[in-house]
């Protein structure tokens, strides 16, 4: 017997909402301390037959419960005690799509894009088992706080067939498809025909299908083609409204054929072609949430015809009386006056309306600028669109997917790490009876997080995976254009453990550095501005690096640098001259009566500066000439600094061969 604080095994905590089926509470399962949303259904509503109830309450339970998906209500358990039939599911806080669009009237194209997705998602996983919802619209689609889709409500649902059992046809007037309202057999695509009919209204602010009462909606979900959403609003993407029209198709082979396809093409909308029509549509109010109604069938020599139920005969109007010939005409001053009247109150409407939808395109492009910029950061994620749910450990309790976001603090330096786990086979983020929390961040913000080889397209840091089983973990951060980290964690039941991780730019660094300094620095044969000494950022893979120098020999060097990895290049330049190194020398008289007689097994070196009289320094050491200057030397590189007061010093690297002049040449500039 069902009392005010037990339904079942069950504590009610409170009371969520009443509708046509019963009440929804919110309760406790003492099992497990779990919170449910407990939906029970009540025999006394008037109107409905209490074993169409029953049935219809205990098809929902079916058909969601052989469900296991993130964007579909989880069933947990169902029964009967004395009469009273429940459903426990899963407790979701957020609000409805029906309560968002009733605020906020039309979304960003990047919101419409991923509650579509999820919607999506949700729907091909069902129809794959066999189930249709058959009732798709803004009121079944639930929004939890972290943006996850749920998709409620399959109390219609059936595998296959349409008509019920007393030969009703099931479903709410706005959003159902044609085959739908004919009361033919139906597949997943009329629900994709509902998920286009939900597009249309997120991006329009407006149903595609609407009338004063059911008879008029039918009529035009079978015979009419909606306006186009660009036709309606011209801030909408011709390749959207594209899309739209594709998934509006009156006949089932014309419309995307899975969630899956309309989910690629909507990735891609702006390269989709333009679906223009002439028509024209008014603005309606805003209406509270569409009813599910049941639409009488008879069949009548093999065809089926539909009674709406809220159609009734037209009512007769007011005869209008005829004015009289004789009446007063206005002045022509209060004529005026009402023109004048008139247009200004039409221009202030017409103003007021374009003002508005140029606030919506302004924040739509604002909103696109930011996923765009998102997107250059990011790398982007495949999306699945039927994932099958994994056999659970006996450990799991019920698949969780609740996300939440925390600021995360750095590990304990120094902590014993333990050893890596085996890569998991589902996802790791589930309802253990051993539970941990693991809260991860990543400096910067962004990287994809991996737990134990499974990752989820929002395991974005700054990120909360609040189910885990106890134990070792390996957890990997990538994000683009940075190093990848690994963090080995071992989590304790109860807990919650902080883990960060300091994300290092993925690039090559190249030093360099000569003697002397001042050279040109060539990368890739292209010149990078900079002179040494010198330090460029590269992308990792192989690269020359070439310093150049005025009046020295150009040195190179060629090499492959890894991600992350520093490459350093020093040369020591040699002084340049064409009369240096090939024993000739502008004084050949002079040579040839022997003055520049170079010693067995020495070279000679002739310096020569303008003005005369600079101090010569050979590796640092005073010599005992100035310039002008010529002595024999032994053959390897030295180091000559040539230094006079109020002149600026001259500093060259010159290499010695034996039997060869080396010339050097320089005219001083003054400080």
């Amino acid at each position: 017997m069902m009392s005010l604080q037990t339904v079942g095994r069950y504590e009610i905590t409170g009371e969520l909402g009443r509708g046509a089926m019963g009440v929804v509470y919110k309760a406790l399962d003492p099992t497990i301390g779990r919170t449910v949303a407990l939906k029970t259904m009540r025999l006394d509503v008037h109107g409905l037959d209490a074993q169409e109830m029953v049935r219809r309450f205990q098809n929902e339970a079916r058909a969601a419960g052989v469900l296991n998906h993130p964007n579909i209500v989880t069933i947990y358990d169902a029964g009967e005690q004395d009469g009273i039939f429940y459903i426990a599911m899963e407790f979701i806080e957020g609000t409805t799509l029906h309560e968002v669009l009733t605020e906020q009237r039309v979304l960003a194209t990047d919101e419409v894009l991923q509650l579509t997705r999820q919607i999506s998602r949700g729907l091909d996983y069902a129809h794959s088992n066999g189930i249709v919802h058959r009732d798709i619209k803004p009121a079944n689609i639930m929004i939890t706080g972290n943006g996850t889709v749920k998709i409620m409500d399959f109390g219609i649902a059936k595998s296959g067939g349409q008509v019920t059992n007393t030969g009703q046809v099931l479903g709410t007037p706005n959003y159902m498809s044609p085959e739908q309202v004919k009361g033919r057999p139906l597949d997943g695509r009329s629900d994709l025909f509902s998920l286009g009919v939900i597009l249309y209204e997120m991006l329009t602010g407006e149903k595609p299908f609407v009338g004063q009462n059911v008879t008029t909606i039918i009529y035009k979900i079978v015979n009419e083609t909606p306006i186009t959403p660009r036709d309606l609003d011209v801030t909408v993407h011709p390749g959207l409204s594209a899309i739209v029209t594709k998934a509006l198709a009156k006949a089932p082979d014309d419309r995307y054929q899975t969630g899956a396809d309309l989910v690629r093409d909507l990735e891609n909308y702006k390269l989709a072609g333009t679906v223009r029509s002439g028509s024209t549509a008014a603005i309606p109010v805003p209406a509270p949430p569409e009813k599910t109604v049941v639409l009488p069938v008879r069949v009548v020599s093999g065809s089926t015809v539909r009674a709406a139920a809220a159609a009734t005969a037209p009512a007769k109007g007011p005869i209008p009386l005829l004015r009289p010939t004789t009446a007063i005409l206005s002045s022509k001053r209060s004529v005026l006056i009402a023109t004048i009247v008139t247009i200004l109150v039409l221009g202030c409407a017409m103003g007021g309306y374009a003002y508005h939808r140029t606030q919506v395109k302004m924040r739509q492009l604002a909103e696109e600028a930011k996923a765009r910029e998102a997107r250059l950061q990011a790398e982007r994620e495949p999306i699945a669109i039927a994932i099958p749910a994994p056999t659970p450990t006996p450990e799991v309790i019920a698949p969780d997917t609740t996300v939440r976001f925390f600021p995360a603090k750095k590990p304990v330096h120094g902590q014993k790490q333990p050893p890596p786990p085996q890569k998991a086979a589902f996802s790791p983020n589930q309802v253990y009876i051993q539970q941990s929390e693991l809260k991860l961040n990543s400096k910067p913000d962004g990287a994809k997080v991996e737990i134990d080889g499974w990752s989820e397209p929002n395991w974005i840091t700054p990120f909360t995976a609040s189910h885990l089983a106890a134990g070792n973990h390996l957890i990997v951060f990538t994000k683009a254009g940075f190093l990848q980290q690994t963090r080995a964690i071992e989590s304790a039941a109860g807990k919650s453990i902080d883990v960060s991780a300091e994300l290092s730019p993925a690039v090559s660094t190249i030093v360099v550095t000569s003697n002397p300094q001042g050279a040109n620095v060539w990368v890739d044969a292209k010149d990078s501005g900079l002179t040494t000494p010198a330090q460029l950022t590269v992308e990792k893979g192989f690269h020359k690096v070439t310093v150049r120098k005025a009046g020295f020999k150009e040195a190179s060097t060629e090499e492959t640098v890894a991600e992350g990895q520093t490459m350093s290049f020093s040369p020591v330049l040699l002084s340049v001259n064409p009369q240096s190194e090939d024993g000739k020398s502008p004084t050949l008289l002079r040579r040839f009566f022997g003055t520049d007689t170079i010693p067995e097994g020495k070279g000679l070196v002739h310096i020569r500066t303008n003005p005369e009289g600079a101090t010569i320094l050979v590796d640092g050491k005073a010599a005992p000439k100035k310039t002008n200057a010529r002595w024999p030397a032994d053959p390897g590189v030295y180091s000559i600094v040539l230094q006079m007061s109020g002149y600026k010093s001259v500093h060259r690297n010159i290499r010695v061969q034996k039997g060869k002049v080396v010339n050097i040449n320089e005219l001083l500039e003054k400080q």
